[in-house]
């Protein structure tokens, strides 16, 4: 279930529009600042940052500072064991001994989200 816990931080920093646009241009760029990505995306600096601390949280970015700039880059393996955890839910060859029902489903969304 630790592997669920960890696609569902990743999923869940992954669903908006903006985080997808500054992974798009992760990708195109090895390594970016956040301010060419605020003129990349159009947006606010803070808001910009928000969204990267969102991504950074997950794991699926990394950022360092030189100065008084901040660079960055997209974490390539984390994205990768997205993809694997991903492909291990549809893979029917793949059998979970338990998956939790009813109240424990519930218990363990309460988990996952402390």
């Amino acid at each position: 279930m630790d592997e669920w816990r960890d696609l569902k931080n990743m999923a869940k920093a992954l669903a908006d529009m903006a985080r997808l646009s500054i992974v798009y241009h992760l990708v195109q760029h090895d390594e970016i600042t956040v301010t060419a990505l605020t003129e990349l995306l159009g947006l606010s600096q803070p808001l910009v940052s928000w969204h990267l601390r969102k991504l950074r949280r997950a794991d699926l970015i990394t950022t360092r500072r030189v100065g008084r700039l901040v660079y960055c880059s997209l974490n390539k393996s984390r994205f990768e064991l997205c993809i694997r955890y991903l492909q291990n839910l549809i893979d029917p060859a793949i059998s979970l001994e338990s998956i939790p029902v009813g109240a424990a489903l519930v218990e363990a969304e309460v988990g996952i989200e402390e």
